[in-house]
């Protein structure tokens, strides 16, 4: 996939929550939830939901004379994503050690997930090997 991740602003994030919630939506019922207790037109939002289709994090289908949009990337795919474009960024050893301490802020818990994410991954990759 070659979905653009970059300059991801918070209304973008709104629009892509709101969709993985909803499954699919329109901008008007977009708009209707979040855009105008925020004094946002419906332009605005109209333009962020034909962005995030161009960055091909979002698809769209004609319904009538509205477009409905639906996902086309998940929470954990454009975590992965913006994670990604980051590291591709730094060096990867500082990368993971940042990783490695903001886990360790989170807790023991994630510290242990952590771990068990990697061993989960060791033996999924030696048994297709």
């Amino acid at each position: 996939m070659n979905a653009d991740v970059s300059h991801l602003g918070e209304l973008e994030m709104t629009v892509l929550e709101y969709v993985w919630e909803h499954g699919e939506s329109d901008v008007k019922s977009a708009h209707r939830a979040f855009g105008e207790e925020r004094g946002i037109t419906h332009n605005t939002v109209q333009s962020t939901f034909k962005r995030l289709w161009t960055k091909k994090l979002l698809s769209r289908h004609k319904k009538g004379h509205a477009y409905i949009y639906s996902q086309r990337v998940d929470r954990r795919e454009l975590t992965e994503l913006l994670v990604g474009e980051l590291v591709a960024e730094t060096d990867m050893h500082v990368a993971l050690e940042a990783f490695v301490n903001l886990a360790d802020r989170a807790g023991a818990g994630t510290l242990d997930a952590l771990e068990a994410l990697i061993a989960a991954k060791r033996q999924a990759s030696d048994e297709s090997q």
